[in-house]
């Protein structure tokens, strides 16, 4: 019996002598493991590639306007477009010719002269404007239709009072043109482009007193030539933004 107590107690010493010596081999283990040392799998912001993530110039349709600081033959001028990759755009726009400003161009138009005056009512046009990039740059070749509106007075003082004729004109037109349109920064848009306008159909009233003279008619007719006959120059630079 009594050597079977102290083999019993010889196995347990040598049990727990081996526990010991496993553990600190463990714990060595779990820490030069490249498992436990890995963190624990999650999202992360900085997973995506850079290339992956759209950025501006990659938009397919870009919409934009543009205002004149320079236009011909409508001083006020303004433009909204839309541009399709980097080969075509569309745009529509509106210009003015203001009253107040108009000294200088009934002159010009040789509507004034000796007693006879004029003035102008309305001189407006809309257009749809259409260019092709053929080289995916700036510089560009295109088109634009429209619809100009003309209303204008020619006056002439006579012994038995001033007279009065009117002038009513509307006109289609096409202005084929070239030019280039940059773009900077953010979405800044400067365009600049040359053409001439030129007249596709009219539809014109004159209306003038039964006393006119000569020189009357033929200033009127100078405004007439001027709004819907004669080639117009077309000049825009232009400054707007784009998204």
């Amino acid at each position: 019996m009594l050597r079977i107590c102290l083999a019993a107690l010889l196995i347990s010493a040598a049990a727990h002598a081996a526990d010991r010596d496993a553990a600190p081999n463990a714990a060595l283990a779990d820490v030069s493991s490249p498992v436990a040392a890995a963190p624990a799998a999650g999202p992360s912001r900085g997973a995506t590639p850079y290339q992956d993530r759209k950025d501006e110039p990659s938009r397919l349709f870009h919409v934009g306007v543009m205002l004149g600081l320079v236009s011909l033959p409508r001083p006020l001028d303004a433009e909204l477009y839309l541009r399709a990759g980097d080969y075509f755009f569309l745009g529509f726009s509106y210009s003015d010719f203001p009253a107040f400003v108009a000294d200088p161009l009934l002159s010009a138009a040789g509507a004034k002269s000796g007693s006879t005056t004029a003035s102008l009512d309305q001189f407006n046009a809309f257009d749809a404007d259409l260019r092709v990039f053929p080289f995916a740059g700036a510089f560009f070749l295109g088109s634009s239709f429209g619809r100009q509106s003309f209303k204008a007075a020619v006056t002439e003082s006579t012994v038995l009072g001033p007279q009065t004729g009117t002038i009513d004109l509307t006109s289609i037109y096409a202005t084929p043109r070239l030019g280039y349109l940059w773009t900077f920064g953010p979405g800044i848009v400067l365009g600049l482009d040359a053409g001439v306008q030129l007249k596709l159909s009219k539809d014109q009233h004159v209306n003038m007193p039964a006393g006119s003279t000569q020189s009357m008619q033929d200033n009127a007719q100078s405004l007439v030539d001027f709004a819907g006959s004669i080639p117009l120059p077309s000049f825009h630079f232009r400054l707007g933004w784009q998204y």
